[in-house]
């Protein structure tokens, strides 16, 4: 009887051991235990994401992460182009820490003289200033260096801040804004063919969010590896932190006096009662 029972018992402990040999996965995602982990020359080195996330947490300076959500709707209006195939101008401008400005300033021969207010991006058609938050002290304007064409505005980190576009002329504009290579209005890879704001004759618009998946996020200094670009574009997108592009579209002034005029049309026939 003994020798019954163990054949018995030798016969279920293969069974077992069979089992968890050839069972795959379950819905729990059991793994049949190993009896001596061994460790590998592979597993030692880091994995391809794991070194980017390193490389991009040991870049200093800025970029721009996504802050608190803005409950807001952005109007559309209509805007024809004058030359629709490409822009009438770009322009970009650059943002740092203070440190990291003052270098990019040197290193293009510019000086060490601070610079506040606003710049011109077009001559003539349209300037620029930054501002940050102080919390409860409301919004100040940031200062910049300048080495010859090139500007470059001084943020802290955790600061919210905003863009304020003037427009110069008497006449209607039309800017494709993107920070750190991604559109304002999407939060993806910026593109001179996208849609843009309209800002009116010699009037100014502030831009201080970005709209990803419909839902406008404010802008907020922050670190490279914890900006937007890093986050949801990896290394690759990162390269392009710390600087803010300008497209800028004249209106095609025939175009936008012609729908008027089929307007007028339209409301010249217009019945107070009723059709």
């Amino acid at each position: 009887m003994k020798t019954t029972l163990t054949a018995l018992h030798c016969l279920f402990a293969t069974l077992i051991l069979t089992q968890c040999a050839t069972q795959g996965p379950s819905q729990y995602d059991y793994a049949c235990p190993s009896p001596v982990p061994v460790a590998s020359a592979r597993s030692s080195a880091p994995a391809p994401m794991q070194e980017s996330q390193m490389k991009l947490a040991e870049r200093p300076g800025l970029g721009t992460q996504l802050g608190p959500v803005l409950h807001r709707d952005l109007a559309s209006t209509h805007f024809d182009r004058r030359n629709p195939s490409s822009p009438d101008a770009t322009v970009s401008f650059h943002y740092n820490d203070e440190e990291g400005a003052q270098l990019m300033a040197r290193v293009h021969g510019g000086g060490r003289m601070k610079h506040g207010g606003s710049i011109t991006l077009i001559p003539g058609k349209l300037k620029v200033r930054m501002l940050a938050s102080r919390g409860y002290w409301g919004y100040e304007t940031l200062q910049h260096y300048r080495a010859g064409d090139q500007y470059t505005f001084m943020g802290k980190e955790g600061r919210q801040y905003e863009m304020h576009f003037e427009n110069l002329t008497d006449h209607r504009l039309e800017i494709i804004v993107s920070v750190d290579g991604l559109d304002v209005l999407n939060g993806r890879p910026a593109s001179v063919r996208n849609a843009g704001y309209v800002i009116p004759a010699e009037s100014t618009i502030r831009i201080d969010s970005m709209r990803v998946g419909g839902v406008l996020r404010s802008l907020r200094f922050g670190s490279v590896a914890d900006s937007r670009a890093a986050t949801s574009f990896g290394e690759k997108g990162a390269r392009n932190v710390g600087v803010i592009g300008v497209a800028m579209y004249e209106e095609d002034e025939i175009a936008r006096r012609r729908r008027r005029v089929e307007e007028n049309y339209v409301r010249d026939g217009a019945r107070a009662f009723g059709n």
